[in-house]
């Protein structure tokens, strides 16, 4: 596409139905589940209430026991300035992925910079906590889990 022509909303479909299909024969492996997708902005937040989790509010995206996959977990993580995700561990690793505005997240002391485009490494059983900036944190989390609700969170003590 040259410089000066633009793609819009409206040709989005037209371009994707654009795509060859692969044959048969280049797909030699069957597809383990069917494709979708989740909007966010429809989903309702969780959290927020409950002061041993802290602030923190959450959508779970991907989840096997609400979508249609069972290969992992993917959520979006919500702070308000200076928000707080309280020290905690769980047995599964996790992946945080900064969305928008910025924060701290402390892994097993050590405090790490998160902010758009900064990805985190959570090790399995590693106690971590998120503090947000003032202009609040946006994240995505991800688990190599079937299902949100089969990971146990466990909580520190907070002073």
């Amino acid at each position: 596409m040259t410089a000066d022509k633009t793609v819009s909303d409206a040709t989005l479909p037209f371009l994707a139905q654009a795509i060859p299909t692969p044959p048969a024969s280049n797909l030699p492996n069957a597809p383990h589940g069917v494709a979708f997708a989740v909007d966010s902005n429809v989903l309702a937040s969780e959290g927020g209430t409950d002061p041993v989790f802290g602030s923190v509010t959450w959508k779970t995206l991907i989840s096997g026991d609400r979508t249609a996959t069972s290969e992992f977990v993917l959520g979006i993580a919500e702070f308000g300035p200076f928000g707080t995700l309280n020290p905690h561990r769980h047995a599964p690793a996790e992946f945080y992925l900064g969305i928008a505005g910025s924060g701290i997240v402390t892994i097993d002391g050590t405090d790490h910079q998160i902010s758009a485009g900064v990805a985190i490494y959570v090790p399995g059983n590693a106690e971590h906590a998120t503090v947000a900036g003032q202009d609040g944190l946006v994240f995505a989390y991800g688990f190599a889990e079937a299902a949100f609700t089969g990971i146990e969170y466990l909580f520190s003590a907070v002073a």
